[in-house]
């Protein structure tokens, strides 16, 4: 796939999630009901640290250093749990600053790359994984429940 269409991809769904995000207080980003465990901003705390993981590895691919190995839904679950643990005593705000601040790494690591990325490749299958997809689900996850404060 071309890198240009990744680019668009990454750039529509991120643009879908910050549309989501738009406007909410506080109060409402802090508010626990997005899942039975999680508010919008753990959500966004989570969505952060998998770009931010997601930028480290992509770099690593680069580089010849990247080590594969196979996640489990446990080592998922503890990743998503500390993501949000460790950003617990931050406000909704600074959350939502370190995740721009991630995504424009990872913007920046996108742009690093070839002009052509295989489909199949890590590489794509990262970028995929922890943008556009989870941008995408997490933007109708929010939108969804913002619903239901009104």
């Amino acid at each position: 796939m071309e890198k240009s269409e990744i680019v668009e991809r990454v750039r529509a769904s991120h643009q879908q999630l910050v549309d989501a995000l738009e406007g909410l207080s506080e109060e409402e980003g802090t508010r626990k009901g997005l899942n039975p465990q999680w508010s919008i901003k753990d959500a966004l705390s989570h969505i952060a640290a998998w770009e931010i993981e997601g930028a480290r590895i992509l770099r690593e691919i680069q580089a010849g250093t990247w080590k594969p190995q196979r996640l489990s839904h446990e080592m998922v679950d503890d990743f998503n749990a500390r993501a949000v643990e460790e950003r617990a005593p931050r406000t909704f705000a600074e959350v939502r600053q370190e995740f721009d601040r991630a995504h424009s790494e990872m913007e920046q690591v996108i742009a690093s790359l070839p002009e052509e990325i295989d489909e199949k490749s890590p590489t794509y299958k990262f970028i995929e994984g922890v943008t556009f997809q989870h941008h995408a689900q997490h933007a109708a996850q929010i939108a969804e429940y913002r619903n239901s404060f009104q």
